[in-house]
C-alpha cells in the first residue's frame, strides 16, 4: 500500500520544529534525542535565518553585539577612610557562543563567573585612591577604570570564558549620603566664617570713617579757635540751616524761647 506523500509530509512537519535567528545573533543548537543519537551542544551555530530541526532539538539565541551590565556600587572605602559610590557599568561581547554555552551555560553565566569578581576588583582598586581626586579629577578616575579593566581581563582569561571586555565605566562618583551631609555642614560653617569676616570688615570701615570725620572736625575747631561748646553750637546752626532748606516755614527754638522765625522760599 502506498502512503500518500501529503501524509508523510505531515508526519515530518509535526515531528520537527523551526528555529529562527535574528540579525546580530547566533543560535546555539542543543540536541536532545529521545531514542537514537547523542545529545548536547553542536559545535556549529545557526547564523541569521530559519532552519528546521527535530522536535526534541532546541536553540539558544545569543547576542553577538556588545551587552551592557549595570553594576552600581555603594559604600566603597577610599584611601583616606571615606566612602564613595559608583554608578558603574561594564560592556561585554561574546566571541564563541557554542563553546560558551557548552562549558558555562547561557543563563546566569555572568552572575556565576564574573559579577562578584568585578565588584571585588573595584573595591580593591578604590582603596588605593583618596575620595576628593576620585570625584574631581578626570585623570584619577580614568586611571581607576584602566586598572580595573586590566585586572578584569586577566580574570576573564583565567576562567576560559570566550568573552571580550569592551569597556569599563565607573559613571559618576559620589560620596556616601553621610559624607555629603558632613561636607554640606562644613560648607555652611565656612560660609558663616566668611560672612562674619565681611561684617567685621564693614564695621571696621565704618569705625575708621567715623574716626576720620572726628579728626577732621577737631582740626577745623582748632583752626577756628573754638572751644567745644562753641563748636557744638556752630554745628547745630548748620543743621538748623539744612533743615530750613527743606521747608517753606521754619522756626528755630533754642531752649524755651524762639531765636529765629523765618520764611524760606525755594528759588
Amino acid at each position: 500500500m502506498k502512503i500518500p506523500f501529503a501524509l508523510i509530509l505531515a508526519v515530518l512537519i509535526t515531528g520537527c520544529t523551526q528555529v529562527t535567528t535574528e540579525p546580530g545573533y547566533e543560535t546555539v543548537i542543543i540536541d536532545n534525542p529521545w531514542f537514537f543519537g547523542h545529545g548536547g551542544v553542536r559545535d556549529e551555530t545557526q547564523k541569521p535565518g530559519l532552519s528546521w530541526y527535530w522536535w526534541s532539538t532546541r536553540g539558544v539565541s545569543v547576542a553577538l553585539t556588545p551587552i551592557k551590565y549595570n553594576e552600581p556600587l555603594e559604600h566603597l572605602a577610599t584611601n583616606d577612610n571615606n566612602f564613595i559610590n559608583y554608578a558603574s557599568y561594564i560592556v561585554l561581547q561574546w566571541k564563541n557562543p557554542a563553546d560558551l554555552v557548552k562549558k558555562f551555560g547561557y543563563e546566569n553565566w555572568y552572575e556565576h563567573n564574573l559579577k562578584e569578581q568585578y565588584r571585588t576588583i573595584v573595591r580593591d582598586v578604590t582603596k588605593k585612591y583618596q575620595m576628593t581626586p576620585i570625584m574631581t579629577d578626570p585623570d584619577t578616575l580614568a586611571s581607576i577604570e584602566k586598572e580595573i579593566a586590566e585586572q578584569f581581563r586577566k580574570h576573564i582569561e583565567k576562567t576560559g570564558l570566550h568573552v571580550s571586555l569592551i569597556n569599563v565605566n565607573m559613571g559618576k562618583a559620589l560620596p556616601d549620603p553621610a559624607v555629603i551631609a558632613e561636607m554640606n555642614n562644613t560648607a555652611v560653617q565656612q560660609q558663616r566664617v566668611k560672612t562674619e569676616g565681611q561684617r567685621k570688615l564693614s564695621e571696621d570701615s565704618r569705625f575708621q570713617a567715623e574716626q576720620s570725620r572726628a579728626h577732621a572736625d577737631n582740626a577745623y575747631r582748632e583752626q577756628m579757635k573754638l572751644d567745644a561748646a562753641q563748636f557744638v553750637q556752630l554745628e547745630s546752626i548748620k543743621r538748623y540751616s539744612d533743615a530750613c532748606k527743606e521747608s517753606k516755614n521754619c522756626v528755630i527754638v533754642q531752649g524755651n524761647a524762639p531765636v529765629l522765625v523765618g520764611s524760606v522760599n525755594s528759588r
